[in-house]
């Protein structure tokens, strides 16, 4: 056994390859089930040190009868921090990997205004699109 394991390459490059690899099977399971199920998604908009913001999104669901909590992704948000761009990130992301938006049934962010406006807020932009879903202000926000 020591043997087969000394013969596989662990170069640079293979190794950031088979991590490739796993995190996309990985990111393929989840997605292709959150296409048949329903999940509340929580979302938070960072801003890393270089001044780029970051937009992480989570989901929370029930899979055989036990609740999972997975980060769905991290996209950089290329133009501003406004709830309309935050929307079409989740949207696009949403689109490429055909989950419908109406499979969310509630979504939990921070107080920002980019996330919580009235009018111009990520959740009136989620609002619009599916009705119904529930709005929570994370609790470690408050």
């Amino acid at each position: 056994a020591s043997d087969i394991i000394k013969r596989i390459p662990l170069s640079n490059n293979t190794v950031e390859r088979r991590i490739d690899e796993v995190s996309s099977d990985i990111e393929s399971f989840l997605c292709n089930y959150l296409q048949m199920t329903h999940f509340s998604i929580q979302l938070d908009e960072s801003t890393l040190p270089d001044n780029a913001a970051l937009l992480l999104a989570y989901v929370r669901l029930i899979m055989n009868q036990e609740i999972y909590e997975e980060l769905l992704f991290a996209r950089t948000l290329i133009t501003d921090t406004k709830g309309e761009s935050i929307f079409y990130v989740l949207k696009d992301y949403f689109i490429g990997k055909a989950i419908p938006l109406s499979n969310i049934i509630s979504v939990a962010t921070a107080g920002a205004p980019a996330m919580v406006g009235r009018y111009r807020g990520f959740i009136s932009y989620l609002k619009q699109n599916v009705s119904g879903v529930i709005a929570i202000h994370c609790v470690i926000h408050r």
